[in-house]
């Protein structure tokens, strides 16, 4: 394997798995010593968890696909909106597989951390996902909401591991991998948005401050510093 090619091959021939409860095969098989299979799964309210958080992340995909497959079969897709979409695929997968390890292990230290991130990811593709539509404007106030929300996930995720794994050089492959497939989405939607600003403030002989009502930065600024700490205190 990729990730860890110093893990023998198991026996399937030899192996088995004492803890499967077997409820899901029925009269088929009993519990105790089981043949080898591919997936074993328990009839336990944290297997019902599983099944729930991954319908729910199937149903944003498909609605997200079918919403976008309108916009191109009409020709109106903002490219540069659509470029943040495919980032965050990553990220959104990342956070199902985090969910079904911490139910499926019973491990729940982190998952608070998690449901920061994966609330805040899915507002932030919600106005992305917007925002693909060539023929909704580009408000002020959804580019900031993007910019703030992926400004958190910067500041907390430095703060945890990347600056430690990455930077410092302690981390695994697997995870410096892990932490820079995580940190790039986030740093495009503060860039593009931004450029996106940037050439609509030009085109229109604007400051960039006479986009925004101070306000708003400010509402921003204590956003961003408030999440920041709630982020790393999770």
């Amino acid at each position: 394997m990729i990730w860890v090619p110093d893990k023998a091959p198991i026996d399937r021939q030899s192996c088995t798995c004492s803890c499967f409860d077997t409820v899901f095969r029925g009269r088929y098989e009993n519990p105790g010593p089981v043949s080898y299979k591919h997936l074993y799964f328990n009839a336990t309210k944290e297997t019902f968890k599983i099944w729930v958080f991954t319908v729910i992340f199937i149903l944003m995909c498909y609605e997200s696909v079918k919403y976008l497959y309108k916009l191109f079969r009409c020709g109106n897709v903002r490219k540069s909106m659509f470029v943040l979409y495919l980032a965050n695929i990553y990220p959104h997968y990342y956070a199902w597989w985090s969910f079904l390890n911490y139910f499926n292990e019973g491990m729940y230290q982190f998952h608070a951390n998690q449901y920061y991130f994966t609330i805040t990811e899915i507002i932030a593709s919600v106005v992305v996902l917007n925002l693909c539509n060539a023929a909704n404007n580009i408000a002020s106030w959804k580019m900031l909401l993007i910019i703030t929300i992926n400004s958190m996930h910067i500041m907390v995720s430095a703060a945890n591991q990347f600056i430690v794994h990455v930077i410092h050089g302690r981390g695994q492959r697997f995870q410096n991998a892990r932490n820079i497939a995580l940190m790039i989405p986030d740093i495009l939607h503060v860039l593009i948005p931004i450029f996106l600003l940037y050439r609509y403030a030009r085109q229109n002989k604007l400051g960039m401050t006479d986009l925004f009502y101070k306000e708003e930065l400010l509402i921003c600024f204590i956003a961003v510093t408030f999440g920041t700490l709630v982020g790393n205190l999770l």
